[in-house]
């Protein structure tokens, strides 16, 4: 099993993009996305280049994908059939990322907040004539040649009751290993997701952090501690664990991380790192750039 980061904060952007090469060729959460706004700046230019450079990649492993997987409807996890300057998106972008595949797909209807549902619908809509097999992957399994593909239930984004709606994650088992990506649990905050994660006993784990540059703001600080908690025992049992997304949003992120692998005795790291490349937290720097 190959497991290949595509876009992620660790590489400059907003997003959990990754390739799994089994059997089968699975694309997960396709987006790519840079902040409008942050510290009160629009995004730096390096922040534009690694827009780019994601979204071609994204594109060049589209090509190969015979599935696409999107555990939720905000931008940064899924491409829109819109123009978007902060997304690199356009009508014409996600026909080609779409036309054809077989698509395991977070449920429209069902356990979705208002914004995501109206997206979702505009999304399903935007599919019609592009000869895709449409599945709604809540809770279900799938078999694709020797391939098994496992959609958890919903899972709360973030803490449980969260108005941000819910996600669902995904299991690949190939050729006895275990491949899992958590998008958006956020630690895990909750204990349902920690509960599921340990429960798959993957050996590889691609996981959201907390957000901690939200905490005490739009995230109460109680739970970026359980999400540390929820961590040390994950670590403790994971062979591989690669967080990233949200945590990285904040340059403070190490000391976070440290704390987990302290106590844990195990070993946490970051997506650009599975490519042999260290962190480039672009939005975490922004008032950094437009200050020097």
């Amino acid at each position: 099993m190959k497991v290949i980061p595509l876009a992620f904060e660790s590489m400059g952007v907003r997003s959990m993009a990754t390739f799994v090469e089994t059997d089968q060729k699975i694309l997960i959460d396709p987006g790519t996305s840079v902040a409008p706004k942050r510290f009160g700046y629009p995004p730096w230019k390096y922040e534009f280049d690694a827009l780019h450079e994601t979204r071609a990649r994204i594109e060049k492993y589209a090509e190969k994908a015979n599935i696409v997987t999107i555990s939720h409807y905000h931008h940064d996890h899924y491409t829109p059939f819109e123009l978007g300057k902060f997304l690199d998106s356009s009508p014409r972008a996600a026909e080609k990322l779409y036309q054809g595949k077989k698509l395991f797909i977070k449920h429209p209807t069902s356990q979705i907040n208002k914004s995501q549902q109206k997206r979702a619908a505009e999304f399903l809509k935007n599919l019609e004539g592009l000869n895709c097999e449409v599945s709604y992957a809540d809770g279900k399994s799938f078999e694709v040649g020797d391939t098994s593909i496992k959609f958890s239930d919903p899972l709360p984004h973030g803490s449980q009751g969260s108005k941000l709606g819910y996600v669902v994650a995904v299991t690949i088992n190939w050729n006895e290993k275990t491949f899992m990506h958590a998008s958006d649990v956020q630690g895990p905050i909750s204990r349902e997701s920690k509960d599921l994660i340990l429960e798959e006993k993957p050996d590889i784990l691609v996981l959201s952090g907390p957000p901690i540059y939200l905490a005490g703001y739009a995230v109460e600080r109680k739970d970026i501690e359980k999400a540390r908690i929820n961590l040390i025992e994950i670590v403790e049992k994971i062979p591989k664990v690669v967080l990233d997304h949200h945590l990285l949003r904040s340059t403070r992120y190490t000391n976070f991380v440290n704390s987990v692998v302290k106590e844990s005795g195990g070993e946490i790291i970051v997506a650009s790192q599975i490519v042999g490349k260290e962190p480039d937290l672009l939005e975490a720097r922004r008032k950094q750039f437009y200050r020097t």
